[in-house]
């Protein structure tokens, strides 16, 4: 999902912005709303990925990396009606620049082969 007419504060609408434009730059990838809570994937795409703790915000950015086609559909963004987030700016910074170095390398590191009728090729 991609959040449309996002209802947060300056600071978190800011800080993901920011977060977005370095991740981006990093990834490749494209995706706009990482943080997006609604995300739907295929059960092949799972069964590819890499499960790390923290890794939720580049399942994008892998399922590509193998392959895979990602299509963002905007959805409806709820203001907060109770309570506080426990996610904050300075509690994801370091987690997330830590995650997102490991999944350029990652990236960089990938092996592309295509099996077809028992022959290998590499891709790329």
């Amino acid at each position: 999902g991609w959040r449309q007419n996002r209802h947060d504060n300056l600071l978190r609408k800011f800080s993901s912005r920011l977060a977005f434009l370095v991740r981006n730059a990093v990834t490749r990838d494209g995706v706009h709303d990482t943080g997006c809570p609604l995300k739907l994937f295929r059960r092949a795409v799972m069964e590819r990925l890499p499960l790390f703790e923290g890794m939720h915000r580049f399942f994008p950015a892998l399922a590509m990396m193998h392959g895979f086609t990602v299509t963002e559909v905007p959805v409806r963004h709820y203001p907060r009606v109770h309570g506080r987030s426990k996610y904050g700016v300075w509690n994801r910074l370091f987690a997330s620049l830590y995650d997102l170095v490991a999944v350029r390398w990652m990236q960089s590191r990938v092996l592309r082969y295509r099996f077809r009728h028992g022959s290998v090729r590499r891709d790329g």
